[in-house]
């Protein structure tokens, strides 16, 4: 009986697991990568609106226009593309399970429907659209909620979109 060909065809079998578990690594370390990103703008964004300017006594950049460009500025340095603002007048996501702080799961309707696409809440006192300046201290939440789409064929048709999430939570003292 003949032999030849039998190293082609374990090899073309084994191949395949292979490239799976390669592109899955892949993903994973890529997902951790976005992840850490993620945390890194939403506390870029709340240290940016939480930061006191002494000499005039007041928070100059504690409003929506100037967070988001710090949270922005933060995603591009990993080519993330620029936030929307889900939430200009309205409330925040309500977390589903009563966690507020500390990367609580949102409901899916939270995350963009689209793969690699960044949204952005920002509360004071999980009420935006007031005028945080007046109201002595103010709870100021950074949400940045994104849907990771994977590179790997196989994981994205079984699995779909992941769902990634950084919250930062400050008090920033009135004056």
């Amino acid at each position: 009986m003949s032999q030849r060909g039998q190293s082609l065809v374990e090899f073309a079998l084994s191949s395949v697991v292979l490239l799976l578990l390669v592109g899955g690594l892949v993903d994973i370390g890529r997902a951790i990568y976005i992840t850490e990103a993620l945390s890194n703008a939403a506390r870029e964004g709340a240290r940016h609106g939480a930061w006191f300017d002494a000499p005039h006594q007041s928070h100059p950049w504690l409003n929506d226009t100037a967070i988001k460009t710090a949270v922005d500025a933060e995603l591009a340095t990993v080519s993330i593309p620029p936030s929307t603002l889900k939430n200009p007048g309205t409330t925040c996501p309500a977390p589903t399970d009563g966690n507020l702080y500390h990367n609580p799961p949102y409901a899916n309707s939270a995350y963009p429907a689209t793969a690699n696409q960044a949204w952005l809440y920002i509360c004071y006192n999980n009420t935006p659209g007031t005028d945080p300046a007046a109201q002595g201290q103010v709870d100021l939440n950074v949400i940045v909620l994104y849907s990771y789409g994977p590179l790997t064929p196989l994981i994205s048709a079984q699995f779909g979109l992941f769902r990634l999430a950084s919250n930062v939570h400050m008090t920033v003292q009135g004056t």
